[in-house]
Protein backbone atom coordinates (compact mmCIF):
# COMPACT_ATOMS: atom_id res chain seq x y z
CA UNK A 1 0.00 0.00 0.00
CA UNK A 2 2.46 2.75 -1.34
CA UNK A 3 4.74 0.07 1.11
CA UNK A 4 7.23 2.36 1.47
CA UNK A 5 5.05 4.11 3.67
CA UNK A 6 4.53 1.68 6.22
CA UNK A 7 5.29 2.07 9.75
CA UNK A 8 5.31 -0.42 13.44
CA UNK A 9 3.73 2.38 15.58
CA UNK A 10 4.26 -0.38 18.73
CA UNK A 11 5.02 -3.88 18.72
CA UNK A 12 1.38 -4.48 18.55
CA UNK A 13 -0.06 -1.50 16.25
CA UNK A 14 1.14 -0.58 12.53
CA UNK A 15 0.29 2.58 9.56
CA UNK A 16 -0.40 1.50 6.57
CA UNK A 17 -0.82 4.34 3.62
CA UNK A 18 -3.11 3.38 0.66
CA UNK A 19 -2.20 6.45 -1.06
CA UNK A 20 -2.66 6.73 -5.22
CA UNK A 21 -3.54 4.34 -7.35
CA UNK A 22 -4.70 0.90 -6.79
CA UNK A 23 -3.71 -1.30 -9.17
CA UNK A 24 -0.77 -4.13 -10.04
CA UNK A 25 2.10 -2.57 -11.79
CA UNK A 26 4.68 -5.24 -12.68
CA UNK A 27 7.23 -3.13 -12.66
CA UNK A 28 6.99 -1.53 -9.30
CA UNK A 29 7.18 -3.64 -6.35
CA UNK A 30 5.74 -1.08 -4.48
CA UNK A 31 2.19 -0.51 -5.74
CA UNK A 32 -0.50 -0.57 -4.58
CA UNK A 33 -1.74 -4.33 -5.03
CA UNK A 34 -3.80 -7.17 -2.63
CA UNK A 35 0.44 -9.08 -3.49
CA UNK A 36 1.77 -6.29 -2.00
CA UNK A 37 -0.58 -6.07 1.29
CA UNK A 38 -0.87 -9.70 1.48
CA UNK A 39 3.29 -9.94 1.76
CA UNK A 40 3.46 -6.52 4.17
CA UNK A 41 0.86 -8.15 6.45
CA UNK A 42 2.61 -11.17 6.57
CA UNK A 43 5.73 -9.66 7.44
CA UNK A 44 4.07 -7.41 10.94
CA UNK A 45 4.25 -10.06 13.03
CA UNK A 46 2.09 -10.23 16.77
CA UNK A 47 -0.04 -7.19 15.26
CA UNK A 48 -3.18 -6.57 16.92
CA UNK A 49 -4.23 -3.10 15.63
CA UNK A 50 -3.71 -1.57 11.97
CA UNK A 51 -3.95 1.81 11.09
CA UNK A 52 -5.30 2.16 7.78
CA UNK A 53 -4.72 5.65 5.89
CA UNK A 54 -6.42 6.56 2.98
CA UNK A 55 -6.03 9.11 -0.09
CA UNK A 56 -6.81 7.47 -3.56
CA UNK A 57 -9.07 8.31 -6.78
CA UNK A 58 -9.93 4.10 -6.85
CA UNK A 59 -7.76 1.95 -9.47
CA UNK A 60 -8.58 -2.00 -10.58
CA UNK A 61 -11.75 -3.56 -9.09
CA UNK A 62 -9.78 -6.64 -8.76
CA UNK A 63 -6.80 -5.66 -6.73
CA UNK A 64 -9.57 -3.33 -4.44
CA UNK A 65 -11.52 -6.45 -3.74
CA UNK A 66 -8.76 -8.70 -2.45
CA UNK A 67 -7.30 -6.13 -0.20
CA UNK A 68 -10.86 -5.75 1.56
CA UNK A 69 -10.89 -9.51 1.91
CA UNK A 70 -7.30 -9.73 2.74
CA UNK A 71 -8.16 -6.94 5.43
CA UNK A 72 -11.42 -8.48 6.77
CA UNK A 73 -9.68 -11.71 7.03
CA UNK A 74 -6.80 -10.72 9.46
CA UNK A 75 -7.37 -10.55 12.90
CA UNK A 76 -6.08 -7.22 13.92
CA UNK A 77 -8.51 -4.71 14.36
CA UNK A 78 -8.47 -2.48 11.32
CA UNK A 79 -8.73 1.59 12.16
CA UNK A 80 -9.74 2.81 8.89
CA UNK A 81 -8.87 6.90 8.12
CA UNK A 82 -9.99 8.98 5.41
CA UNK A 83 -7.18 11.32 5.06
CA UNK A 84 -8.70 12.71 1.82
CA UNK A 85 -10.43 11.02 -0.54
CA UNK A 86 -11.64 7.36 -0.72
CA UNK A 87 -12.94 7.11 -4.47
CA UNK A 88 -14.29 4.23 -6.06
CA UNK A 89 -12.96 0.64 -5.34
CA UNK A 90 -10.79 2.94 -2.53
CA UNK A 91 -14.25 3.47 -0.69
CA UNK A 92 -14.55 -0.79 -1.22
CA UNK A 93 -11.78 -1.36 0.56
CA UNK A 94 -12.23 0.96 3.29
CA UNK A 95 -15.21 -0.82 4.34
CA UNK A 96 -12.61 -3.43 5.39
CA UNK A 97 -12.84 -1.08 8.93
CA UNK A 98 -14.09 -2.01 12.28
CA UNK A 99 -14.08 1.47 12.86
CA UNK A 100 -13.81 4.29 9.82
CA UNK A 101 -12.57 7.85 10.95
CA UNK A 102 -13.36 11.04 8.81
CA UNK A 103 -12.04 14.36 9.28
CA UNK A 104 -14.90 16.72 8.42
CA UNK A 105 -13.48 18.07 4.99
CA UNK A 106 -12.71 14.29 3.88
CA UNK A 107 -15.03 12.58 0.51
CA UNK A 108 -15.85 9.65 -0.71
CA UNK A 109 -17.16 8.91 -4.32
CA UNK A 110 -18.94 6.02 -4.98
CA UNK A 111 -20.09 4.61 -8.62
CA UNK A 112 -20.53 1.76 -10.91
CA UNK A 113 -17.41 -0.21 -12.43
CA UNK A 114 -16.42 0.51 -15.34
CA UNK A 115 -14.36 -0.65 -18.30
CA UNK A 116 -13.67 0.15 -21.77
CA UNK A 117 -14.19 -2.47 -24.66
CA UNK A 118 -14.50 -3.31 -28.50
CA UNK A 119 -16.50 -5.32 -30.35
CA UNK A 120 -19.91 -6.33 -31.79
CA UNK A 121 -23.65 -5.78 -30.37
CA UNK A 122 -23.18 -9.20 -28.62
CA UNK A 123 -19.81 -8.82 -26.79
CA UNK A 124 -20.72 -5.93 -25.73
CA UNK A 125 -24.06 -6.97 -24.26
CA UNK A 126 -22.16 -9.74 -22.30
CA UNK A 127 -19.57 -7.18 -21.11
CA UNK A 128 -22.46 -4.92 -19.36
CA UNK A 129 -23.79 -8.29 -18.09
CA UNK A 130 -20.59 -9.13 -16.76
CA UNK A 131 -20.03 -5.66 -15.20
CA UNK A 132 -23.16 -6.30 -13.55
CA UNK A 133 -22.16 -9.06 -12.28
CA UNK A 134 -18.56 -7.97 -11.02
CA UNK A 135 -19.93 -5.24 -9.29
CA UNK A 136 -22.44 -7.61 -6.79
CA UNK A 137 -19.30 -8.22 -5.25
CA UNK A 138 -18.68 -4.32 -4.55
CA UNK A 139 -22.63 -4.01 -3.49
CA UNK A 140 -21.80 -6.67 -0.58
CA UNK A 141 -18.78 -4.94 0.34
CA UNK A 142 -20.83 -1.83 0.76
CA UNK A 143 -23.81 -3.64 2.69
CA UNK A 144 -21.66 -5.15 5.40
CA UNK A 145 -21.03 -1.45 6.66
CA UNK A 146 -23.87 0.82 5.72
CA UNK A 147 -27.08 1.53 7.49
CA UNK A 148 -29.44 2.24 4.04
CA UNK A 149 -31.09 -0.02 1.72
CA UNK A 150 -29.71 -1.72 -0.79
CA UNK A 151 -32.19 -0.09 -3.23
CA UNK A 152 -30.57 3.31 -1.96
CA UNK A 153 -27.23 2.48 -2.09
CA UNK A 154 -27.54 1.42 -6.17
CA UNK A 155 -29.59 4.44 -6.54
CA UNK A 156 -26.32 6.40 -5.33
CA UNK A 157 -24.02 4.16 -7.20
CA UNK A 158 -26.09 4.60 -10.43
CA UNK A 159 -25.60 8.72 -9.77
CA UNK A 160 -21.69 8.60 -9.54
CA UNK A 161 -22.31 9.98 -5.91
CA UNK A 162 -19.85 12.23 -4.23
CA UNK A 163 -20.36 11.98 -0.26
CA UNK A 164 -19.57 14.14 2.20
CA UNK A 165 -17.87 13.54 5.46
CA UNK A 166 -21.40 14.24 7.04
CA UNK A 167 -23.41 12.02 4.75
CA UNK A 168 -20.95 9.82 5.27
CA UNK A 169 -21.64 9.32 8.84
CA UNK A 170 -25.19 9.66 8.73
CA UNK A 171 -25.30 6.54 6.41
CA UNK A 172 -23.02 4.63 8.24
CA UNK A 173 -20.05 4.74 5.57
CA UNK A 174 -18.35 6.21 8.24
CA UNK A 175 -18.37 5.86 11.95
CA UNK A 176 -16.45 8.63 13.47
CA UNK A 177 -16.53 12.05 12.12
CA UNK A 178 -13.56 13.73 12.92
CA UNK A 179 -12.61 17.61 13.99
CA UNK A 180 -10.20 19.04 11.30
CA UNK A 181 -7.74 19.68 14.30
CA UNK A 182 -6.46 18.08 17.92
CA UNK A 183 -9.43 19.72 19.80
CA UNK A 184 -11.10 16.46 19.90
CA UNK A 185 -7.80 14.96 22.08
CA UNK A 186 -7.60 18.14 24.08
CA UNK A 187 -11.32 18.21 24.17
CA UNK A 188 -11.25 14.52 25.53
CA UNK A 189 -8.20 14.83 28.23
CA UNK A 190 -10.09 17.85 30.02
CA UNK A 191 -13.60 16.56 29.98
CA UNK A 192 -11.87 13.00 31.67
CA UNK A 193 -10.09 15.11 33.85
CA UNK A 194 -12.41 17.38 35.31
CA UNK A 195 -14.54 14.03 36.08
CA UNK A 196 -12.17 12.29 38.03
CA UNK A 197 -11.57 15.98 39.82
CA UNK A 198 -15.14 16.58 40.32
CA UNK A 199 -15.77 12.80 41.73
CA UNK A 200 -12.45 13.31 44.06
CA UNK A 201 -14.09 15.74 45.52
CA UNK A 202 -17.68 14.68 46.00
CA UNK A 203 -15.64 11.29 47.92
CA UNK A 204 -14.28 14.06 50.03
CA UNK A 205 -17.17 15.78 50.82
CA UNK A 206 -19.00 12.14 51.39
CA UNK A 207 -15.96 11.27 53.90
CA UNK A 208 -16.48 14.59 55.71
CA UNK A 209 -20.03 13.81 56.25
CA UNK A 210 -19.49 10.44 57.67
CA UNK A 211 -17.24 11.81 60.04
CA UNK A 212 -19.96 14.06 61.54
CA UNK A 213 -22.16 11.65 61.77
CA UNK A 214 -20.10 8.81 62.98
CA UNK A 215 -20.69 8.05 66.99
CA UNK A 216 -24.39 9.90 67.01
CA UNK A 217 -27.38 8.92 68.07
CA UNK A 218 -30.35 8.97 66.25
CA UNK A 219 -31.32 12.36 68.17
CA UNK A 220 -28.17 14.08 67.26
CA UNK A 221 -28.79 13.24 63.51
CA UNK A 222 -31.93 14.78 63.73
CA UNK A 223 -30.32 18.17 65.19
CA UNK A 224 -27.79 18.47 62.72
CA UNK A 225 -28.82 21.99 61.14
CA UNK A 226 -31.75 21.66 58.12
CA UNK A 227 -29.09 24.15 56.52
CA UNK A 228 -26.28 21.71 56.47
CA UNK A 229 -28.27 19.03 55.17
CA UNK A 230 -29.41 21.29 52.21
CA UNK A 231 -25.90 22.30 51.46
CA UNK A 232 -24.87 18.73 51.35
CA UNK A 233 -28.10 17.77 48.84
CA UNK A 234 -27.06 21.01 46.40
CA UNK A 235 -23.52 19.66 46.12
CA UNK A 236 -24.43 16.20 45.15
CA UNK A 237 -27.23 17.42 42.46
CA UNK A 238 -24.39 20.15 41.26
CA UNK A 239 -21.94 17.31 40.92
CA UNK A 240 -24.61 15.25 38.89
CA UNK A 241 -25.30 17.87 36.57
CA UNK A 242 -21.41 18.54 35.88
CA UNK A 243 -21.03 14.95 35.10
CA UNK A 244 -23.62 15.20 33.07
CA UNK A 245 -22.47 17.95 31.26
CA UNK A 246 -19.01 16.67 31.05
CA UNK A 247 -19.93 13.32 29.14
CA UNK A 248 -22.64 15.44 27.14
CA UNK A 249 -19.91 17.63 25.93
CA UNK A 250 -17.24 14.34 25.76
CA UNK A 251 -19.26 12.57 23.04
CA UNK A 252 -20.36 15.71 21.21
CA UNK A 253 -16.89 16.53 20.87
CA UNK A 254 -16.03 12.82 19.17
CA UNK A 255 -18.93 12.79 17.24
CA UNK A 256 -20.13 16.05 16.32
CA UNK A 257 -17.88 18.94 17.12
CA UNK A 258 -14.98 20.77 16.21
Amino acid sequence: MNMNKIKQQTENSANLYLYGDIADYWWDDESNSAKCLKDKLSELNNITEINLHINSLGGDVIEGIAMFNLLKQHPAKINVYIDGFACSIASVIAMAGDTIYMPKNAYMMIHNCWTSVGGNAKELRKTADDLDKIMEGSIESYLSKVNISREKLVELLDEETYLTAQECYDMGFADVLMPISDKIEQSATRSIAQLVQQNIEYKQRLEQQDKITTGLNEQDIEKISDKIIEKLNIKKEERLETNNNVFESFFSAILKED
